[in-house]
């Protein structure tokens, strides 16, 4: 099993629909190697946002994607689509939740190349990211992520306290729609995606030592979004930053020495919250302009009583 030393904390409640579980087939193209003529390269990576615990730990099982081979991939054609929501997957991840679309019916499920194991959220937040899976499959347009969830071995540690983290029941399976936009082109017929699993907003308290997991997953290109970097201090504010504008909101917690990083955001305009403790005073930072493919660099953010 793969574990990943600790690192972020967190605490939140927002939900992630999921479905039914469906069954899986392996294709026989799941594999790595010298690429088939009908054949793409896709690479997967996994990051986290904040949170306020030490670990939080999650057995991914596996991972499969939901191809309809009579489209092109995205990469190809992505602005000649004309399902209505292609170029919008930040303002629509929300409604594209849940059970599998009936309409996918020309589609299928290849499951791709994974080792199982056990990885902790908190040690990808601020920019981190390691890879789940590199994998040559069928050529075609990826519609869906499906990732499945061990129901045990998953867990938490809060305040040196390790505690089990239970599975909602139904939620070992998460599907997450995708959208031309999330994928990035490193080179011809080899494509990259990063899920992030917030850690944040799925972990949920339900009482005194008594956790439950709720997957809250996005997929996002780091080419084809931008970055807001910087550092709070002084470190004992206890800093929360959140980065909003109209579509949604994304959360960072600085690391060590302050540093915080915030990835996957849409070309646009955004404002900077500080959400400070220990009697410092809140900060707003407005109109922080993101562009596509960079990372603006707030610098040093002081906060005082």
């Amino acid at each position: 099993m793969k574990t990943f030393s600790p690192k972020w904390l967190i605490g939140a409640v927002s939900a992630l629909l999921v479905f039914t579980v469906i069954s899986c087939n392996k294709s026989d193209l799941s594999t790595t190697g010298g690429l088939k003529p009908n054949q793409n390269n896709l690479t997967v990576m996994l990051t986290d946002g904040p949170g306020y615990f030490d670990s939080v730990f999650v057995n991914i099982q596996s991972i499969a994607v939901k191809i309809d081979t009579t489209q092109k991939w995205w990469g190809n054609n992505d602005n000649n689509d004309n399902d209505g929501e292609h170029h919008h997957e930040w303002k629509n991840w929300r409604s594209n939740w849940g059970n599998e679309d009936e309409s996918d019916h020309n589609s299928f499920w290849d499951t791709l190349n994974f080792t199982p194991g056990v990885y902790n959220l908190l040690s990808l937040a601020n920019g981190a990211d390691t890879l789940l899976s590199s994998t040559n499959i069928t050529k075609g347009k990826i519609i869906a992520f499906k990732i499945t969830l061990g129901s045990t071995g998953n867990s938490l540690v809060k305040d040196g306290v390790t505690y089990p983290l239970n599975l909602m029941p139904g939620w070992n399976s998460v599907y997450v729609r995708v959208f031309g936009e999330n994928f990035q082109e490193v080179t011809t017929d080899h494509y990259k995606i990063w899920i992030d699993f917030d850690a944040g907003r799925s972990v949920i308290n339900v009482h005194d030592g008594q956790f439950y997991l709720r997957p809250f997953l996005r997929a996002y290109a780091v080419s084809n979004t931008g970055s807001v970097a910087g550092v709070v201090m002084p470190q004992d504010a206890m800093p929360v930053i959140s980065v909003q504008n109209a579509g949604d909101t994304l959360y960072a917690l600085p690391g060590r020495g302050g540093a915080f990083m915030v990835k996957g955001l849409p070309g646009g305009t955004y404002s900077v919250f500080v959400n400070a403790s220990n009697g410092y005073q809140d900060t707003t930072i407005n109109n922080v302009s993101v562009t596509t493919g960079k990372t603006t660099k707030l610098g040093i953010i002081n906060l005082h009583k």
